[in-house]
């Protein structure tokens, strides 16, 4: 179960606006992958709404995939969510199933400041998802 938190700067009573706008890019990046995260969906399809997101909301587009499928291991073959890129070879095209476990991961830059990077894992149920844990969809802030 992962965590992220910003430590605050002394004086600071909140997360700066830039820190919160790329965690509120980045869950949204996600819940659009999620929204569209099913049965029958191509997986590059889920990468592309997310991926689509990240960018519109201003932030750069992601090196590496949206998810991929957990079980016996930590990337356990399968389905990828992933752009149509040579290094995923086929793993995009796949059709996502019900009972497939996925993370959902992207992560940015916030320059300046250091790197904010969400994964939270999912369960494709038959019209959706089921998130395995509470997602964390607020930033925990710590005092120094």
């Amino acid at each position: 179960l992962q965590r992220v938190w910003y430590l605050l700067d002394e004086g600071e009573t909140a997360a700066p606006d830039d820190v919160s706008r790329a965690w509120d890019a980045l869950w949204a990046s996600i819940d659009a992958g999620a929204a569209l995260l099913r049965p029958g969906v191509v997986g590059c399809d889920v990468d592309a709404a997310a991926r689509k997101s990240l960018i519109a909301a201003g932030y750069p587009e992601p090196m590496y995939a949206l998810g991929h499928q957990l079980g016996r291991s930590a990337h356990d073959g399968g389905t990828v969510l992933a752009p149509k890129w040579d290094r995923y070879g086929a793993a995009p095209l796949g059709v996502v199933e019900e009972g497939n476990v996925f993370t959902l991961e992207y992560g940015t830059a916030v320059p300046g400041r250091g790197y904010i990077g969400l994964e939270e894992d999912v369960v494709v149920t038959a019209d959706g998802i089921e998130w395995l844990s509470t997602p964390q969809r607020e930033l925990w802030l710590v005092a120094s």
